[in-house]
């Protein structure tokens, strides 16, 4: 392993104990960023994101990161991640154009591998996606798509960016990741729930991990077991499936999830479709 990729996960593990987080947990990375006091807005630029850090009044710093409401919901997530590994390794003002993450081609300078590393590694933590496979009394050459899909959902990014996460960190092997990328998210959407548009975002929560509050926008559909129970005036319920309840999200707004049975609960956040504005404020009703 190189100079960059042993620092960026040592920055990355800095990070998420300084904020009292272990290796082990998922996080929620707008979480983070509110905590180490850093502004996220979401804007209508067409690109991926933008970190600047500004200096005010008695010089003192007033970060702030710039993710595109044009990006894939999970994309915006590892994105910011990444324009937050700007801040740490203190790159100053950075513009991130548009890419793909599926594009190996393009050249990157030593800072933007460093920073994609990092916010690999604070999100997706190898320990931590080891400890939600292994939840799941998951192997990693026998998974299949779907299991790795539960798991992107629960870690709060896309499938392609977990699956190229664990080939990098030799938890598969090349001929696993190809046979994995085989399958898109719409293809697993349809597998199991019928037609979907090609770009709709959905989430696969089995409540085998803690809980974590989890975010979604407005039109984004949402898995869960069939014993949980959630908020009418937020969800609406699309059919029972092999895999539990078909939800799509209808209104932004703090609702609960809960199961009688199990005493499991959680929040989910929905924020409004297309969202502009800061972060923080993006599951508020108005």
């Amino acid at each position: 392993m190189n100079e960059l990729y042993t620092s960026a996960i040592r920055k990355a593990s800095e990070v998420r104990l300084k904020l009292g987080y272990s290796l082990y947990e998922p996080i929620n990375i707008y979480d983070i960023c509110s905590k180490l006091e850093i502004d996220v807005q979401f804007v209508d630029i067409n690109m991926e994101g933008f970190y600047v850090n500004n200096k005010i009044m008695d010089n003192i710093n007033y970060p702030k990161i710039l993710i595109s409401r044009l990006r894939p919901f999970p994309r915006r997530i590892f994105t910011c991640g990444h324009e937050l590994g700007h801040h740490i390794f203190n790159h100053g003002l950075k513009l991130d154009i548009l890419t793909d993450e599926n594009d190996t081609s393009n050249y990157k300078s030593d800072d933007e591998i460093l920073v994609d590393a990092f916010s690999a590694h604070l999100i997706m933590p190898i320990a931590c996606v080891q400890s939600e496979f292994k939840k799941r009394k998951l192997d990693f050459d026998l998974a299949t798509e779907t299991d790795y899909y539960i798991v992107s959902s629960v870690l709060g990014v896309g499938y392609q960016t977990l699956i190229t996460h664990c080939k990098v960190n030799r938890l598969i092997n090349d001929y696993k990741y190809l046979e994995l990328s085989k399958h898109t998210p719409s293809k697993i959407f349809k597998k199991h729930f019928g037609n979907v548009e090609e770009k709709a975002y959905f989430k696969i929560i089995d409540f085998k991990t803690s809980n974590l509050p989890i975010d979604l926008e407005v039109s984004n559909y949402l898995v869960i077991p069939s014993d949980f129970e959630v908020d009418t005036n937020y969800f609406e319920k699309i059919k029972n499936t092999q895999l539990g309840t078909l939800y799509i999200a209808k209104r932004a707004g703090i609702s609960s999830i809960y199961s009688s049975a199990s005493e499991k609960s959680c929040f989910a956040r929905i924020q409004p479709q297309n969202y502009i504005g800061f972060a923080e404020y993006r599951h508020l009703e108005n």
